[in-house]
Order: structure tokens, then sequence, then C-alpha cells
């Protein structure tokens, strides 16, 4: 494993960096603020900026450098911030970036009881992949209601995840058919989604979002209003 997709040596306690955060002073990087170049210079020096760059505009975008400061020089703040910028310096696309900036923004702007939860959700979320993320998002009424035009042109946009694939003996899509049952699974183990039907015949089974399921969507900023 290389280098910048390791965390850093244990050592160094969230509460110590935490009390250095109020010392800093704008570095090498540009786009970045006073409160988030001490982050990047004590927690990740060895990953590249542009690998992180789109997360932390986003929540730049989002909190005012005042309101960031102060939710980094608390522990907790700086291990949820630190959690989301490693996760985003894996993330392969802008929209999964985006997804951990909107869960990091939501734990920076809510109270200790709300962070742990939205810690828990970032775990869960760094366990998904892209494509779960939109067979989670399908399961919202709006994408449920078969004719509406949304729903329609989502399922269209998307056909090559969310099928549907015939389970038919021969069929060149019962792999598909296979690989999206599995993701399904997946998302139930995590309670993300529920069984709510079950035929034994024809292997078919319906699901459900769960509240935690909505809650997910709602911490990355794709719920329905």
């Amino acid at each position: 494993m290389s280098e910048e997709n390791q965390h850093p040596p244990l050592g160094d306690t969230s509460t110590s960096k935490a009390l250095r955060i109020g010392a800093s002073v704008a570095g090498a990087v540009p786009f970045v603020g006073a409160s988030i170049q001490t982050v990047l210079t004590e927690i990740i020096p060895n990953v590249r900026a542009d690998r992180v760059e789109s997360y932390i505009r986003h929540l730049q975008d989002q909190i005012d450098e005042l309101k960031l400061k102060l939710a980094l020089e608390k522990p907790e703040g700086l291990d949820l911030f630190e959690e989301g910028l490693w996760q985003s310096a894996r993330a392969f696309t802008e929209e999964r970036k985006k997804y951990i900036g909107e869960l990091v923004i939501s734990g920076l702007n809510c109270e200790e009881a709300e962070q742990h939860r939205v810690r828990h959700n970032l775990r869960i979320l760094n366990q998904i992949g892209d494509d779960e993320i939109l067979i989670l998002s399908s399961y919202q009424s709006k994408y449920q209601a078969i004719s509406s035009d949304d729903a329609k042109a989502f399922r269209k946009k998307h056909k090559s995840v969310l099928g549907p694939f015939s389970r038919a003996l021969g069929s060149a899509d019962r792999s598909k058919a296979a690989h999206k049952d599995a993701l399904l699974a997946h998302l139930a183990s995590f309670g993300l989604l529920k069984v709510t039907e079950e035929d034994f015949e024809t292997s078919r089974v319906k699901h459900a979002l769960t509240s935690q399921g909505v809650a997910l969507l709602r911490y990355i900023g794709i719920a329905e209003d």
C-alpha cells in the first residue's frame, strides 16, 4: 500500500493536534484557509493537495473560516474532518468527494450527539460503492413512481446499474441480476434497506428504504424534499 493511502503513524492524538489548530497560518496551498492548512500539515503531509481540493473547497464554501476554525479546535470535529480527508484522498469521483464533504459539513454544524451519528454514516459511506448509492437512491418515492418523468430519466440514465435484469436461464443479464442482488444484500446488511416481500419460487425480493437509509441520503445531500 502506498504512503498516501495510509493513515499516519499512531502517537499524536486528536486532542493534541486540535490544540495546535488555533496557531495556524496560511501556507503553500493557495486555495486552503488558515485552519485547514494546519490540518494538512499536521495530518496528511504525504497526500497531494489536488487529491482533496474539491472536498476542501466544498467545506470552505459551506462553512465560514471562523466557524470551521472553532470546529477543528475540538477533538471530535478534527477527528471527523480528518476521516473525511482520508476518504476524499482515496475517492475516484468528484461526486463521491461531494458526498463526503456533505457528511462532514453536517457533523461540523451539529451538536456532539449528532456528530456520533454522522461519524457512523461516514463509516458506512466508506464501505459502500457509488453503484450502491445509486441503488439506494432509486428507492426514494420520486424514483419509484413509474409514470414520473424524473423516475424514467433517472432509470434510463442509470440502466446499467439499476436494470431491470432478466434472471431467466441463458439470459445474458443473469450475472448482472446476481450482482445487483449482492449489492442489495450488502445495503441491507448496514440497515439501509429492508426486505418487504420475498418470493421463494422466483427468488425475487422487494426492498424499501429504512430510516437509516433515508438518513444517509440526507447526510450526503441527495435525499428528496
